[in-house]
């Protein structure tokens, strides 16, 4: 998942990944704790330092696989709140495939964003200005991706984002027009970007809370195989 939605910047810090990217969006700008640093209080001091002179909120994506294990009660006595309980689930391309209905629906797929595609992305996800946005798209551009696009004329309605990472791949972005829900149009994008996929897996993150998405993709066969949250520093 590190992979689907790569940072500008990664470094190292004896087992943890630190992100940054320019502060948009949170999983691009929060430590990915994959192994336990030898000194604990100096690894935090340097990842709080570091986000600090970069104007970044420090935050860790803190999952089962978290080291040292005790990291998310730590990070609690120091000062880190919650933040957005996630789901991870997968599923079988082809199960998928098998549980979605037919459409008529046409659904353009390609390697890159249209500026349609971006202007509903950023309208129903994105948060900030134009520099933000163009920071979001630069972490788009970093990685290999399907993009799938419902449109007519001018309107977009739909959009989707397919991650190709290695043999799997990851749904992202899947959002749709307000003004056209209800249509079946993000079951027409996600069938249409399996279908172009060549991989056996697919995965995705949903936020716990969101069950209007969780009732969509429990109805697809997709499985929670993991979660994890963001411990955010909220002290001074």
């Amino acid at each position: 998942m590190n992979q689907g939605w790569p940072a500008a910047d990664s470094v190292e810090l004896d087992g943890w990944l630190v992100r940054r990217n320019a502060g948009v969006t949170i999983r691009a700008n929060s430590v990915l704790p994959l192994g336990a640093p030898f000194h604990l209080g100096k690894a935090l001091d340097y990842v709080e330092n570091l986000y600090a002179a970069h104007d970044i909120t420090p935050s860790f994506q803190i999952s089962p696989a978290v080291q040292p294990g005790d990291l998310d009660k730590y990070l609690e006595t120091r000062g880190y709140a919650v933040r957005n309980p996630t789901l991870v689930q997968c599923a079988e391309v082809s199960d998928v495939l098998a549980k979605l209905p037919e459409t008529s629906t046409v659904v353009n797929i390609s390697t890159t964003p249209s500026a349609g595609w971006m202007d509903l992305w950023w309208h129903v996800d994105g948060r900030g200005g134009a520099e933000t946005r163009a920071a979001a798209e630069q972490i788009l551009a970093r990685g290999k991706a399907l993009y799938a696009t419902v449109e007519d004329g001018s309107q977009v309605k739909a959009i989707g984002r397919l991650a190709l990472v290695d043999d799997t791949a990851g749904l992202y972005c899947l959002a749709v027009d307000e003004r056209f829900r209800r249509q079946g149009l993000a079951s027409a994008v996600i069938r249409s970007l399996l279908q172009a996929a060549t991989t056996r897996w697919v995965w995705l993150s949903v936020l716990e809370d969101n069950t209007a998405a969780r009732t969509l993709y429990d109805h697809l066969g997709f499985r929670t195989v993991s979660r994890y949250h963001y411990r955010v520093r909220t002290l001074p």
